[in-house]
């Protein structure tokens, strides 16, 4: 016998009530088994056992215990200390007594573990030029049961048009219309359920059409001067190296010409001593047919 459904806070003491109707006798045994949500129970894991002495199963001594030790008179319910979200799931109880057949000796119990709401993160989608429309978004990451956004404005803000907004408490979205200048402050949203609540703001600033074009063309001449400078520069540069290399490749040709003449005339002199005029007289006379 069971009590099918257990709802506790996060943090607090979980009992998980199982109780039976026979004598224990000999080859008596108790199992508790658990399934994580979403899982079948024929895959529920064994978590505790006993027959005549007790096991447990991984990391659940110390974070569970028997309320009555030995559990053979009628009682095999378990507590679970310090409750956390991750112990939520089915638990199954089975109890086995070879002298004892009649009856169910399995029952399931669900455990709910209830969460407050975690902070919730606020964003905003969309450009706030003025006309625009945006979407402000709340969302927690932990909280059960589910938790429910409302989103508020600040103190002594100017009230919006009913058609101008557009609220879901169920995702936590705010969808803002045809923005003006009525639409800047500071946007708070509260997610809240049974357990708690908690908030995020997000400030809200509508930028003119006028002002940001201004700032984009600025930009982009910004852009374009440095980009005209760098091309200037590389220019500049590249004309400059283009000057140096003709002007050596033409002193290396200057150099070049001048020494190619001086060594043909150091070639072409005879290694003995110069031949002098009156030698050349002298052999014109020799071969003459008048001597």
């Amino acid at each position: 016998m069971v009590k099918p459904s257990v709802f506790v806070r996060s943090g607090s003491l979980a009992e998980l009530s199982c109780t039976y109707d026979t004598h224990a006798t000999e080859g008596f045994t108790l199992e508790w088994r658990y399934s994580a949500p979403g899982m079948p129970a024929v895959q529920a894991k064994r978590v505790l056992y006993y027959n005549g002495r007790l096991y447990w199963v991984n990391s659940w001594e110390g974070r569970m215990t028997l309320v009555q030790n030995p559990p053979v008179k009628g009682v095999a319910s378990v507590k679970i200390i310090n409750a956390q979200s991750s112990d939520a799931g089915l638990y199954i109880c089975e109890v086995t007594n070879p002298s004892d057949w009649s009856g169910s000796g399995q029952g399931l119990i669900n455990l709910t573990v209830l969460v407050p709401p975690s902070k919730p993160v606020c964003q905003l989608q969309g450009n706030t030029y003025m006309g625009n429309d945006v979407t402000l978004s709340c969302q927690s990451s932990q909280g059960l049961p589910t938790p429910i956004y409302s989103w508020h404005r600040e103190q002594n803000a100017a009230p919006l048009l009913p058609d101008s907004c557009i609220e879901d408490q169920r995702t936590g979205s705010l969808m803002l219309h045809n923005l003006s200048d009525a639409f800047t402050g500071t946007y708070t949203c509260r997610s809240s359920n049974e357990l708690g609540q908690s908030a995020c703001s997000i400030i809200l600033r509508v930028a003119h059409g006028e002002t940001a074009a201004v700032i984009g063309a600025l930009v982009m001449g910004i852009f374009l001067v440095l980009l005209l400078i760098g091309a200037a520069v590389a220019y500049v540069i590249c004309n400059r190296k283009k000057q140096l290399k003709k002007t050596y490749s033409s002193e290396l040709s200057q150099v070049n010409n001048n020494s190619i003449p001086h060594q043909q005339t150091e070639g072409n002199q005879p290694t003995g001593q110069s031949v002098t005029e009156e030698q050349m007289d002298l052999k014109v006379s020799h071969f003459s047919p008048l001597v």
